[in-house]
């Protein structure tokens, strides 16, 4: 059994930084690709409209978004993606 989230975000309205984003999520890190795999994320994805995001996420029955939080808050290479 698969379910799916659908989460929205607001990115500043600042053309310069939205490219900055995209440029910077061109090459997602093996590491980070290993951290959604191993928190129960089989599918991720994110489209953007103007400055907003909307992320689709196809997720196993044993996903957790507490677990993912604390696993990212633990995680060194997840803090570095993340700043």
């Amino acid at each position: 059994m698969t379910f799916r989230y659908g989460l929205a975000l607001d990115l500043a309205d600042d053309p310069r930084l939205i490219a900055e984003y995209e440029r910077h999520h061109e090459r997602v890190w093996p590491e980070i690709e290993q951290s959604l795999g191993a928190a129960g994320i089989d599918r991720l994805e994110i489209y953007r409209t103007g400055n907003r995001l909307f992320m689709v996420m196809e997720v196993s029955p044993t996903f957790s978004f507490e677990a993912k939080g604390a696993a990212d808050a633990a995680d060194p290479k997840v803090q570095e993606w993340e700043r």
